[in-house]
């Protein structure tokens, strides 16, 4: 059995023998259930000047998303349900003579899973391809970066326990860089005469193989108040694809944290997370902090028009300490969760010696928002955030930045609710750079309109 396969037939038998567990008080005939559905989303993005800040250079960019997702569920014995879910994106760029036709791009499992629970839903294991997202997203949502939002998934085991209003879960998580397991299941080059051109090779999923361990615990035991706190070690394995000179060894990095949510009042809401890193990666120690706070407060309940302001901290790496590397790593949460501007900004950053997307690190920011509905259908969404790095910057070509202030920032979003079929929204995020990036500096910006139908 050869060592790409073996996780896959140990999650498989530890099903099999768990199986018993769930089904011991479940009905002598079975009852079978099945559900389906699809969905199609419609984005068109575009964006300029995000991760050069430099009008000089054309970096222009205006393309559409065609995002098609189909799934199936079967439940049998209301305690075993298996779920599989199919997806395909294609991107088709407006401003580039040689993009492809119009035609699919790959489809692929976005989630293959078996989940088994006792029939009070006290125990549950999940076992397979699926999505794990907590509290906010910020240490466990995204586990594949490199995709963007066409799949977030994680090849993993949870192992659910409940008593009342406390649930413990167990995880366990394996990722690969490109999907070795669960290959595409039509790819448009393979298709006869070349008449359709799809993916022309395997879309990457993460910077290299990332594989992890640990819990999240989340109670609702105390009045007001929801509480979350978790460990996470995380292995990740060197890849050189990126790679500008970073080490060769294994990252091993333990993660401890806490979610606290406490309501003051019907109106006013505090929400506060914070985690420590501590590991190494060959004679590197790796140590590091990150979190944000929110207060929040409802100014017109019937509106839900709601004021809120923040900080975010995320300790960034001093380039002068070799042996020691103090930046804040995301583990799993690459993904839009502040901007969906500035996830491409760091990718003009060296990370650890790498280019990384989505790698949110040495950052301080003060931010407001406000949110209202103004009609049953369409809610306005407005933030601005002042950005602040921690550490100078490190630039890929070699050398650091000149200053630390990375710039200001302002969003607007219209969210649209048509009905429970369909759905949209506008957004419009510009950014003002500071002097962390060197002259001739200009405003970047990142336009977005999406429509998505559900059935």
């Amino acid at each position: 059995m050869g060592r790409k396969h073996g996780v896959g037939w140990t999650l498989v038998l530890s099903g099999l023998m768990a199986l018993p567990v769930f089904t011991a008080r479940a009905e002598e005939k079975p009852a079978v259930s099945f559900k389906f559905g699809a969905s199609e989303r419609l984005r068109n993005e575009f964006y300029n000047n995000i991760t050069d800040m430099n009008q000089d250079k054309d970096d222009r960019t205006d393309y559409y998303r065609i995002r098609t997702s189909v799934w199936g569920q079967v439940q049998a014995m209301q305690v075993a349900t298996l779920y599989a879910k199919l997806t395909n994106e294609y991107r088709l760029y407006t401003d580039d003579p040689k993009s492809r036709a119009f035609t699919y791009d790959e489809i692929v499992f976005d989630n293959l899973y078996l989940k088994l629970e006792s029939r009070n839903k006290a125990l549950g294991l999940t076992l397979g391809r699926q999505n794990l997202i907590y509290g906010e997203g910020f240490i466990l949502m995204e586990g594949a970066p490199w995709d963007g939002s066409r799949t977030i998934y994680h090849d993993a085991v949870k192992l659910s326990v409940t008593v009342r209003k406390t649930t413990l879960d167990l995880l366990g998580i394996d990722n690969t860089k490109i999907d070795t397991r669960l290959k595409p299941v039509i790819r448009g080059s393979k298709l006869k005469n070349g008449e359709l051109k799809g993916q022309p090779k395997d879309q990457m999923m993460n910077d290299g193989v990332e594989k992890a361990f640990g819990f999240y615990l989340t109670t609702a035991a105390l009045p007001k108040a929801k509480i979350d706190a978790y460990f996470i070690r995380k292995i990740e394995e060197p890849s050189p694809w990126n790679n500008l000179g970073a080490s060769q060894e294994e990252l091993r990095l333990t993660t401890y944290g806490a979610r606290i949510q406490y309501a003051f009042t019907n109106r006013v809401t505090i929400t506060t997370e914070w985690a420590v890193q501590s590991g190494n990666q060959g004679a590197i120690y790796h140590g590091a902090y990150g979190g944000y706070g929110t207060l929040s407060y409802i100014l017109f309940p019937k509106k839900k028009a709601t004021l809120s302001a923040g900080m975010i901290a995320l300790a960034g790496d001093d380039p002068t300490t070799r042996y020691r590397n103090e930046g804040w790593n995301p583990l799993f949460s690459r993904w839009p969760k502040w901007s969906e501007l500035y996830i491409y900004s760091y990718l003009a950053e060296s990370v650890r010696n790498s280019v990384r997307v989505a790698y949110w690190t040495n950052l301080l920011s003060p931010n407001v928002s406000f949110t209202m509905t103004i009609t049953k259908k369409i809610s306005l969404i407005a933030n601005a955030f002042i950005l602040r790095s921690l550490e100078e910057r490190v630039i890929p070509a070699g050398g650091t930045g000149s200053g630390l202030n990375r710039g200001q920032e302002v969003q607007c979003w219209v969210k649209f609710n048509f009905n429970k079929y369909l759905t949209g929204h506008l957004l419009y995020d510009r950014l003002f750079p500071g002097d962390f990036y060197p002259e001739p500096r200009s405003a970047g910006s990142f336009i977005r309109g999406e429509l998505m139908v559900t059935i």
